[in-house]
């Protein structure tokens, strides 16, 4: 049933919005990916029967009678969580699962289900499951629900001879565990989760979530899953989160052991918001947990009061608050891409660089550019050190070793890997510049002592690119306007500036300068690569206008490198 709902999402025969449509296309390539002999990991029919049949032994708490029936795109979600299996051990594959799904479409019921089989049934020892939630009334919904049907199904007692508390259940035949773990429990660092349910996860502590991830370790064969509803605050680490899945379902981002869907309204949904043909395919369960009659109310509440407009969007078509647009379109920055692109191609045409040097422990960016006809031409090269703590990151490093092993990321190796070498990218940036008609290089005024000396000794122009909006309009608006046009714009297809290109959003002021940015200042969603096409875009603007020497300027020797501070006596 599973792989029948993937199928009929993909002919068009399910309504479905983008993001599903993404998710099914993935779920079907691991489908095929599992049957080939250089997997590491296959597809179990067994388990997946195995944990809905589970489920569906379980009894309904809320507004039907009787045992649960899974419908089929709950048949899916958990095939495409429990289905692929490490072929050495046997184990679950996937150790991540993040559901963004519009309220009442069965979340509560699936978590529940889950979170009790993990709990009993994976042949962990002493699997223990964590119930984290943003506030003891939210982490109740779900272990409230967990009560309900031991008290609906007494057997369940009996199976599992449960012993239950206001914070906690014992399954004693089995010896695994439910608790809460919320911002105010205490002794958070003594859990040991086999399995983590973020409920609502928009709603989190983070700092609860980041302790009971660091503590699931020691577990062989770890869970964690989120199923949530969009939220009001695009500051939170949740929000972090949603881009990481939209990444992922984009393919900007490798992260094969997650397991991710999202069903939510696009730009062109918002006017059609209440239209049920479009509200269908992007609520999962409609006509089965969400009835459309309800909904005609919200309607009719919405369209008066914008609060509650606001919150309709939030809660039924999955839209978050307060999110800042993204300056530059994924599907057309792919359809300006031409994998065969190389910059020797360009030899004696002019040539502009941007170095975006970021932080010695995060990923650094180089753009180069030129011009032929109305065309621009884009490659660009990127460094990160080889055991920097990014390597590490949970959602990020299998992309960055992926992008690494196909030849688009230089891991450099000096001071233990630890930090990036910028006399690497100095060499590598030379190299690449070697026999060109090399116009300038633009480098951010806050970075520009790190290698300008050396940069102009190989005789090259260095030139101040100051971030501000007043500078980066008019470059940005020009990378914007020609991406919509495969003929304005062509660029090497590094994936790695794809991922950039989905991360950057957009911040207008009042005089409508836009200052291209990530979508939260700690976010670890990289933008650097386009930073660096714009800096390298502005040169070339002003190369062209023969506005070069007045609107940039030339880099000159900080003083305090050959002098020392003014007042401070060196021979003493």
């Amino acid at each position: 049933m599973a792989i029948w709902y993937a199928q009929e999402v993909m002919r068009g025969i399910v309504p479905a919005c983008k993001q599903e449509k993404q998710a099914c296309e993935r779920f079907l390539k691991m489908l095929g990916e599992s049957k080939k002999d250089s997997s590491p990991f296959e597809w179990s029919p067994i388990n997946v029967c195995d944990i809905c049949a589970f489920i569906e032994a379980l009894p309904h708490v809320k507004g039907f009678d009787g045992p649960i029936v899974l419908q089929p795109v709950q048949c899916w979600w958990l095939a495409g969580i429990f289905g692929f299996r490490e072929k050495t051990t046997g184990h679950r594959w996937v150790r991540e699962a993040s559901l963004w799904i519009p309220r009442k479409n069965g979340k509560t019921l699936i978590s529940v289900g889950i979170a009790l089989f993990c709990a009993n049934c994976e042949g962990e020892v002493g699997a223990e499951v964590a119930i984290s939630a943003g506030s003891e009334g939210q982490a109740n919904i779900p272990y409230g629900a967990m009560r309900e049907m031991f008290n609906r199904e007494p057997q369940l007692r009996e199976w599992f001879d449960i012993h239950d508390t206001r914070d906690y259940t014992e399954f004693r035949a089995t010896g695994g565990k439910v608790v809460l773990a919320t911002a105010r429990a205490k002794n958070l660092d003594g859990y040991n989760p086999h399995m983590i349910l973020a409920e609502e996860l928009h709603a989190q502590s983070q700092d609860v979530i980041g302790v009971l991830r660091t503590a699931q370790g020691s577990r062989t064969n770890p869970l964690t899953l989120s199923i949530s509803t969009a939220g009001r605050d695009t500051g939170s680490a949740a929000y972090a989160d949603w881009l990481h899945s939209l990444a992922v379902l984009d393919g900007r981002v490798a992260s094969p052991r997650l397991f991710t869907v999202i069903y939510a309204a696009d730009k062109a949904d918002e006017d059609r918001r209440f239209d049920d043909k479009m509200l269908e395919r992007i609520n999962p369960l409609w006509g089965v947990s969400l009835n459309p009659v309800s909904i005609d109310t919200e309607k009719l509440e919405a369209r008066k009061n914008e609060s509650k407009l606001q919150e309709f969007k939030r809660t039924r078509m999955n839209i978050w608050s307060r999110a800042a647009g993204n300056l530059i379109s994924v599907d057309d920055w792919n359809a300006c891409s031409d994998p065969t692109l190389s910059l020797d191609a360009f030899k004696g045409y002019p040539i502009y660089v941007g170095l975006d040097l970021a932080a010695r422990l995060d990923l650094n960016a180089a753009a180069f550019i030129t011009q032929v006809g109305e065309t621009v031409y884009a490659t660009s090269k990127y460094w990160l050190g080889k055991n920097s703590p990014r390597m590490r990151d949970d959602k990020f490093s299998d992309a960055f070793y992926e992008w690494a092993e196909q030849g688009h990321l230089t891991l450099t190796d000096a001071f233990g890997g630890q930090y990036v070498d910028f006399r690497t990218i100095l060499h590598d940036v030379l190299e690449q510049l070697r026999g060109h008609n090399v116009i300038g290089i633009a480098v951010d005024d806050q970075q520009a002592n790190m290698m300008a000396a050396e940069i102009e000794d190989a005789g090259y122009q260095v030139f101040i690119f100051r971030k501000n909006a007043r500078q980066m309009t008019p470059s940005t608006e020009d990378i914007i306007g020609r991406t919509t046009n495969p003929e304005l714009l062509q660029h090497d297809g590094n994936p790695i500036s794809g991922w950039c290109a989905g991360n950057v959003v957009g911040y207008w002021d009042q005089n409508a300068n836009v200052l291209p940015k990530k979508e939260t200042p700690n976010s670890k969603a990289n933008i650097d690569g386009i930073d660096a096409l714009i800096q390298a875009n502005s040169l070339r603007m002003a190369y062209t206008s023969g506005t070069l020497t007045k609107d940039q300027t030339k880099i000159v020797e900080n003083p305090y490198l050959s002098r020392g501070l003014a007042g401070f006596n060196t021979a003493a």
